[in-house]
């Protein structure tokens, strides 16, 4: 599929909802809705024969009744009737459609497997592309669609590009990512894949120039050898993260049942990560780490690390998970361990590395200096600091905040902060507030933020490995 036949997808100059509803409990009426409060000077037509409007809007019983052409149709009427939906459009020339109704051949019944049959074959022949069906559609921040639940997700536009065959997980995804600050190209879910798939969208995300990271759930693979030389190509030129879900017996099970895909073996999919380049992930909060990592730091090749905390248990911490990753921590030479006991008290604390600050509450006058003495020194690459203290008032100390986002800008090397949180209970609201407040802030200044030193350490070593295969050409 060219890319230009994506346009009808992602950015359709005219939308009909079949199975438009007033009704926000209905999906058609979710949908409708959603559409109509992100309508901008798009098209918007609702389909459905028992109504004749929606909130002043001419209501169409066929999608043929409609005098002007149709890019792409939204199909959210019951499974028995979809196959007829589909033919209508066909008969409208739309251009592409999304099916969000379930009862497929996820079903494992054979009435659903011949109701996908038939809309594939009818697609296929009408030139039609189909999203879904069994999904929760497109998010494309510059037209109206949206991924359900619903309308607000923002329409100001990024650089990550999400397919996923849940719809569930594409939403979360979308959302945590969202409330990061951090913005999203295009979004799709596509479902039981009875004609665009994997396939399609990665290659799609490939030449599409304002998406430079991928991010993927998937549960079955249909052309294992074309999928896999398709990612060798694609990684040369951007990250592509990936969650294989079903590799476990009982995994493959709840995937067979949820988008009738087949898991495969983890054995495979570990040679594919091995000889792709792509980067494994699982779970959403991986893949959410990964996205910020590769969001802040893309081209990150730091080995040698320093580590800043308030607390002697951090030394051994990260010496653990840095050696994990290959990673290390080489010793201060006297000159910078100087520099640095200059900012600390005599006693109860460290200036080796890592720098055990002695307190977990930093002060800006007191790690500055500590943090451009370190970034002075010619044997370390990267530094990450483990801020473990937020004000129980909700605020944060913004001298603190600037001092760290100046040295990240002006020291020359980069800054990972680590922001665990320390309380999970009613009393630790307001901490919590600020720990969050502090997210934001260093992400918005480009500093990636973790909730853990292993989580972070985790992803500094998948992003570095990548960086290092991309250098070398994708060669083992």
């Amino acid at each position: 599929m060219a890319n230009d036949d994506f346009q009808a997808v992602f950015h359709p100059r005219s939308i009909a909802v079949i199975g438009a509803s007033s009704d926000p409990m209905k999906f058609g009426g979710r949908t409708y809705l959603s559409m109509r409060a992100r309508l901008d000077r798009e098209r918007l037509y609702p389909v459905n024969p028992n109504i004749t409007e929606i909130d002043g809007a001419k209501t169409y019983p066929r999608i043929q009744d409609i005098q002007e052409d149709i890019d792409f149709a939204i199909i959210t009427v019951p499974a028995p009737f979809v196959v007829q939906a589909v033919s209508d459009c066909a008969e409208k020339k739309v251009r592409a459609l999304e099916i969000l109704t379930a009862g497929f051949t996820e079903t494992e019944t054979k009435e659903g497997a011949e109701w996908e049959n038939q809309m594939a074959d009818i697609a296929q022949r009408n030139n039609m592309r189909i999203v879904g069906p069994n999904c929760f559609g497109v998010y494309s921040p510059l037209s109206p669609l949206t991924i359900l639940p619903g309308p607000d997700y923002p329409k100001e536009t990024g650089t990550l590009g999400i397919f996923a065959q849940s719809g569930g997980f594409t939403s979360n995804l979308s959302r945590r990512i969202l409330d990061l600050g951090i913005r999203i190209n295009k979004a799709v879910s596509y479902g039981n894949a009875c004609d665009l798939n994997e396939m399609d969208f990665l290659s799609y995300f490939k030449e599409e120039e304002n998406t430079r990271v991928i991010a993927a759930y998937i549960e079955g693979v249909r052309n294992g050898r074309r999928f896999l030389d398709l990612a060798k190509e694609v990684t040369l030129k951007k990250p592509v993260i990936i969650w294989k879900g079903g590799l476990t017996n009982q995994g493959s099970r709840a995937v067979a049942s949820h988008t009738a895909s087949m898991g495969g073996s983890s054995i495979i999919w570990q040679a594919f990560f091995h000889q792709t380049g792509a980067v494994p992930a699982i779970g959403v909060d991986e893949m959410v780490d990964l996205i910020v990592g590769f969001h802040c730091i893309p081209d990150f090749k730091a080995k040698r690390f320093s580590v800043v905390g308030g607390g002697g248990a951090i030394t051994v911490a990260a010496a653990d998970a840095l050696e994990k990753e290959g990673l290390s921590i080489l010793p201060f030479s006297e000159d910078t361990q100087k520099a640095i006991r200059a900012y600390l008290p005599p006693h109860g604390n460290s200036a080796k590395n890592p720098v055990d600050m002695g307190t977990p509450r930093f002060l800006a006058p007191t790690l500055k200096p500590i943090l451009e003495a370190i970034s002075e020194s010619d044997r370390v690459d990267a530094i990450i600091i483990e801020q473990m203290a937020f004000d129980s008032s909700g605020s944060i100390d913004e001298k603190l905040a600037k001092a760290i986002s100046s040295v990240h800008i002006d020291g020359g090397k980069s800054i990972i902060m680590t922001l665990p949180q320390n309380s999970t209970g009613s009393e630790g609201i307001s901490a919590e507030q600020s720990r969050r407040k502090y997210r934001e802030y260093y992400l918005s200044h480009g500093i990636p933020v973790f909730d853990s030193l292993e989580r972070a350490v985790n992803v500094l070593g998948k992003i570095l490995r990548y960086n290092e295969l991309k250098a070398r050409g994708n060669t083992i």
